[in-house]
């Protein structure tokens, strides 16, 4: 009976151990992870902060060709045209 209560204990033990293992595991993932996303989210910004760099060029003349240059017009005919609907809006509301 001993041998069989210090087997469950010595059970009780180990599985205790890999899950205190696991559980460290798992923080240091969610670490990472978190590192991660920070480090994904910083860049997602500096893309936008980029491209918005990039079309106030434009905006200024100084793109007037290249790469770049079809991508602004696009933004230009959208926002164009954002300002259409917007004015739309307006004059339903008013109404």
């Amino acid at each position: 009976m001993k041998d069989l209560f210090e087997n469950i204990v010595d059970k009780i033990g180990e599985t205790a151990e890999t899950v205190g293992k696991k559980a460290g595991e798992v923080v240091e993932v969610q670490k990472i992870k978190g590192k991660i996303r920070t480090l994904e989210r910083n860049n997602r910004r500096d893309f936008r902060d980029l491209g918005r760099m990039i079309y106030e060029r434009y905006q200024n003349g100084e793109i007037q060709e290249g790469e770049f240059f079809d991508l602004c017009e696009n933004i230009s005919e959208r926002d164009e045209e954002i300002k259409v609907c917007e004015a739309e809006i307006q004059s339903i509301v008013e109404d």
